[in-house]
């Protein structure tokens, strides 16, 4: 398989794929997160989608994370939230890129503030 160069959506302009991929999250992130988080990144490697999401937590949730009960408990919130919506997600990617998502892993960290989705996919982007 040919590999994709890993691209910082932050700091060079999107490619047209990393556009629509970007759009599917962010819906997602509005509809049943009910924010947008800060800042967004996307690497396209191979067969693999890797979405960086940043900035995600509200003010009382970045409260929270201060303590290391309150992480515990925001990742657990979250990776339940998160799951739920796994689903639609896994089929908005397909519906938009045509192709089948294999695998679409979901995980968070409330110290950094961040979340992290890997989608595997039955083929590369072209």
């Amino acid at each position: 398989m040919k590999s994709n160069s890993v691209r910082n959506t932050d700091k060079e302009e999107m490619s047209p794929r990393e556009k629509e991929i970007a759009v599917i999250f962010r819906k997602v992130e509005k509809k049943y997160w009910g924010k947008k988080s800060n800042h967004l990144k996307i690497y396209l490697v191979d067969d693999l989608i890797i979405i960086r999401s940043c900035g995600n937590l509200s003010p009382a949730e970045e409260e929270f994370a201060k303590t290391e009960e309150g992480r515990i408990l925001l990742k657990q919130l979250k990776i339940k939230e998160m799951n739920g919506i796994k689903n639609v997600l896994k089929f908005m990617l397909e519906n938009k890129l045509n192709t089948q998502v294999l695998s679409l892993t979901i995980d968070t960290n409330p110290e950094l503030n961040e979340t992290i989705i890997i989608s595997r996919l039955k083929e590369q982007l072209k």
